[in-house]
């Protein structure tokens, strides 16, 4: 795996543990503007649906220039590492200053909920209600705990939650490159905007779309705004944001650990998409590799 870039630098795979970092050296394919070969055969972290297909929308996306291209991600166990616990939404529900009956309370709904989340064989109806059910029962949870926005930034660093490493360097590169990155997420856009600050890699080419919380004049926390956002409730929401008319390149790079994520795509108006996923259990393998371009183990 290996890419030569300005007669300069050759970056290795063996040099590339994490997926994320992979991504950094398709962004400098893109940016670099000459024709390259996907990495090699198939190996235990990156599987291709289409090896030669993938390969030629990428020279696409070369052929069509850096005005042509962006890029649509989500958050939560994409551009973050996967924890059990390192949600936007674990952020505040593991918080160690609720104590332990705020965590049994919130462990109880989450319990319940979670195993039809993730159950694709489930009416897409039925998971969509679980999933409204499951936000709107936490989110009275977290009203009842009164806290203020100014501790997020503690709960963020009580937290498991942490940017996947390469994130940031690829972040810097989009950024570099004047390439629209959208967030869309069905986390909390106040954990984001922390969490993205604190790296320092908030940059001006970057929009997100996620729930964001209700404050009183106080700075206390007294609900979410509507309306809300799920895995599941994505492309309903999309299709009232402005974003999505605003930003129109022919080729976009879409990043995901759901497929629920690819949903995405249909909010987006593009030519050409490459769908990456990140892959967070080994079950998942043979339907995400079924349906996303290349898949990230």
């Amino acid at each position: 795996f290996e890419l030569l870039y300005n007669n300069a630098i050759i970056l290795k795979a063996e040099y590339m543990p994490s997926p994320m970092l992979s991504l950094v050296l398709v962004v400098i394919m893109i940016t670099s503007s000459r024709m390259v070969d996907l990495p090699g055969k198939d190996d235990l972290s990156v599987i291709y649906r289409d090896k030669v297909h993938a390969t030629q929308k990428l020279n696409k996306f070369i052929r069509s220039g850096l005005n042509n291209f962006q890029i649509v991600a989500d958050f939560d166990y994409t551009l973050t590492s996967w924890d059990p616990t390192g949600t936007c939404f674990s952020v505040i529900r593991t918080y160690p200053g609720f104590g332990e009956e705020f965590l049994a309370r919130t462990n109880e709904i989450k319990n319940k909920h979670l195993p039809i989340h993730l159950d694709f064989s489930l009416p897409e109806d039925f998971r969509k209600e679980s999933d409204y059910q499951w936000f709107t029962k936490i989110m009275d949870c977290f009203i009842d705990t009164k806290f203020p926005k100014t501790l997020i930034p503690a709960m963020l660093e009580a937290s498991r939650c942490r940017l996947r490493e390469g994130v940031v360097e690829f972040l810097k590169l989009a950024h570099q490159h004047h390439i629209p990155v959208l967030i869309f997420s069905g986390g909390i856009k106040d954990v984001i905007d922390v969490l993205l600050e604190r790296e320092n890699c908030y940059f001006d080419n970057i929009s997100i779309i996620s729930n964001r919380l209700i404050y009183d004049e106080s700075g206390i926390m007294v609900g979410a705004e509507k309306p809300y956002i799920t895995a599941s409730s994505k492309l309903e929401v999309a299709k009232e944001d402005q974003y999505f008319s605003k930003i129109i390149r022919d080729n976009m790079l879409l990043l995901g650990d759901m497929l629920s994520d690819l949903k995405m795509a249909s909010c987006v108006k593009y030519s050409e998409m490459i769908s990456v996923g990140f892959c967070n259990h080994d079950k998942d393998k043979t339907k995400y590799s079924e349906n996303f371009d290349v898949l990230l183990m």
